[in-house]
């Protein structure tokens, strides 16, 4: 199998690495130095979401509980997560990429792909402005790495490190490749890895050698993807939007936040955040949803579309009251109250049903 065409368009990939942890350490400067957990109350059997590096040679990853990330890591300082600044630094980080290269396809809160330019130097200056406009506008360290597919563009950008540039040209690809570990390959876990090493396959040119009858007998369909990338071909394609389909915002009640009043004030400050990321943006939005969770875990949601689009806190919070009270529900069951937008549109753009006349 040759290497992926050199015709391909390449491929972007900008990412905060250790996201959760460069928003604690931006709120609290005390935090900048030592290793550092965030995530959920210890107590409460909270995950681990974010994590130093230097913690993971200790076997702690995203997911793990806290308290045991604890008792491996007794030196490393606990924060909780603050999924509000998570939200609001994730929608800053957001638009200046956007400001700067249009459209992108989200990847969690802090990653990006796009289509990067053809020509090398072009690629690289390109990559260099993202970094030097994020840390200007955000303070957050970015990396970016370009490569003729997405996968090996987010595999370039890891090997950066926590800041800066690195680009992949399509001659030096099929020797990447080659030389790429199993492990690193998307979707590739401990159990895979184990297996492919049992059968002394520790690379790509492993995989190539085992040949794609043998990996389909041996993982299925998931064999037939693992042949495509040793192939440099990635099996999901690059869908690149100019801004979010959705925004939500979300909060936990607690027992004094349960009567109407205290739930018109929980409304008033979600759709004050729900307009800061629509005029960040520059967005308006066509139709709303609001989604109720009660004790017991239950969801309900309610939605309608909005005619004008909203573009306000006060646009936002009028429908979510009217929902409110088209759910019926029982506020003193209500644990968590959520707030989405969707039929998101560039603001002041014409009504597209003017062409049809």
């Amino acid at each position: 199998m040759s290497a992926r065409p050199t015709r391909a368009v390449p491929v972007g990939y900008a990412e905060v690495a250790d996201f959760h942890v460069a928003v604690a350490r931006r709120a609290q400067p005390e935090l900048a130095s030592g290793p550092l957990l965030v995530g959920g109350d210890p107590a409460k059997r909270g995950r681990v979401v974010g994590l130093t590096s230097d913690l993971r040679s200790l076997g702690i990853e995203e997911g793990m509980g806290v308290a045991e990330a604890l008792v491996r890591a007794p030196s490393a300082r606990w924060v909780r997560t603050d999924m509000q600044r998570a939200r609001e630094m994730s929608g800053h980080l957001r638009a200046a990429v956007r400001r700067e290269i249009g459209a992108v396809e989200t990847s969690g809160l802090s990653a990006f792909y796009f289509r990067a330019p053809g020509e090398v130097a072009e690629a690289r200056g390109l990559a260099e402005q993202l970094v030097a406009l994020v840390d200007a506008e955000t303070g957050l360290a970015l990396r970016v790495g370009i490569a003729p597919a997405r996968f090996a563009a987010s595999l370039v950008a890891e090997d950066v490190g926590a800041r800066g540039v690195a680009v992949l040209t399509p001659e030096a690809f099929e020797d990447f490749l080659l030389a790429l570990a199993v492990e690193r390959l998307p979707a590739v876990g401990p159990k895979t890895t184990t297996r492919l090493l049992e059968l002394g396959v520790k690379n790509v040119a492993g995989l190539r050698e085992l040949g794609l009858e043998r990996l389909e007998l041996l993982l299925g369909s998931a064999g037939r993807s693992l042949w495509l990338l040793a192939g440099g071909e990635d099996p999901k394609p690059l869908r690149v939007r100019r801004h979010p389909t959705t925004l939500s915002r979300e909060e936990k009640l607690v027992g004094g936040e349960l009567a109407a009043a205290a739930l018109e004030a929980v409304i008033a400050r979600l759709s004050t955040r729900l307009e800061t990321a629509l005029r960040r943006d520059g967005l308006w939005a066509g139709r709303i949803a609001l989604r109720l969770t009660s004790a017991d875990a239950r969801s309900l949601t309610r939605s309608r579309s909005l005619w004008p689009p909203a573009t306000s806190a006060a646009d936002i919070a009028a429908a979510a009251r009217v929902l409110l009270e088209r759910a019926e529900a029982d506020h003193g069951s209500l644990r968590r109250i959520g707030i989405v937008l969707k039929g998101l549109e560039t603001a002041g753009a014409e009504d597209r049903q003017l062409d049809l006349f």
